[in-house]
């Protein structure tokens, strides 16, 4: 058992390090890599390679071709609709859990995330790992571990393609607004508020997204907002 437990992290590190690497350029999209080159840039055999691979096909980012390896092709504009939908689905109702358990020291641990993302507004890298940190804060909360992981990948993986989008796309002044009105719901313990102003900023972000990733078909970003109208609960309204 604990051996499956040790594989199955190593493959999950192994996941995340090449996200990382597609991230930062050092494994370049339209690239085919094969396990054993991936392995050595990666010091990992062959075995939590591949389980890594498999992973990363599942949330679209490489495409695996039989004997040869793995494909770097990132999202498209489908792409980024299924990942923001499901990101809606699932995070506004993590955070209403969240809000029935939080302690004190969650709330201190939360605002000073907001603080600093207050203070870097410029957008930049040390703005986004407190925006990461605030979200795994509470996604940590909500207390169900299996969909906290599932929420985080997702989030990484739109990453690979928006993580700069807040600056060049939104003025950041809308999405610290967005973030305080959360974290100021989840400390007056307000889990129905909480979820709404979670959904609101989830699909706000994600209209960004799917905009951006989908310029070339408008008829995508037509979808997209009509999934919005019909999935959001009774009486809430988001304006584009």
């Amino acid at each position: 058992m604990s051996q499956d437990v040790s594989a199955d992290s190593k493959s999950e590190q192994i996941a995340e390090e090449i996200r990382d690497a597609i991230r930062q350029g050092r494994l370049e999209r339209g690239v085919l890599y094969s396990s054993r080159e991936l392995g050595e840039m990666f010091g990992a055999s062959r075995t939590p390679v591949r389980e890594a691979l498999l992973k990363l096909a599942d949330l679209g980012l490489v495409r695996i071709e039989r004997n040869r390896g793995a494909r770097i092709v990132g999202q498209d504009g489908r792409g980024i609709v299924d990942l923001c939908s499901l990101r809606v689905l699932l995070e506004p109702p993590a955070c209403r859990s969240a809000a029935a358990v939080l302690t004190s020291r969650d709330d201190e641990a939360m605002l000073a995330e907001y603080r600093i993302m207050e203070r870097l507004a410029d957008g930049g890298p040390e703005y986004f790992a407190a925006d990461e940190r605030l979200h795994d804060l509470i996604l940590a909360a909500s207390g169900n571990r299996r969909l906290a992981k599932v929420v985080r990948e997702l989030r990484q993986t739109l990453t690979l393609d928006g993580r700069h989008s807040v600056p060049r796309y939104q003025p950041v002044e809308t999405a610290l607004r967005d973030h305080w009105d959360i974290v100021d719901a989840l400390r007056k313990r307000d889990g129905v508020g909480a979820e709404r102003a979670m959904r609101k900023h989830l699909v706000r972000s994600g209209d960004l997204l799917v905009a951006h990733s989908s310029a070339d078909n408008r008829g995508l970003v037509a979808e997209w907002r009509r999934w919005v109208a019909v999935s959001m609960p009774e009486g809430e309204q988001i304006d584009f």
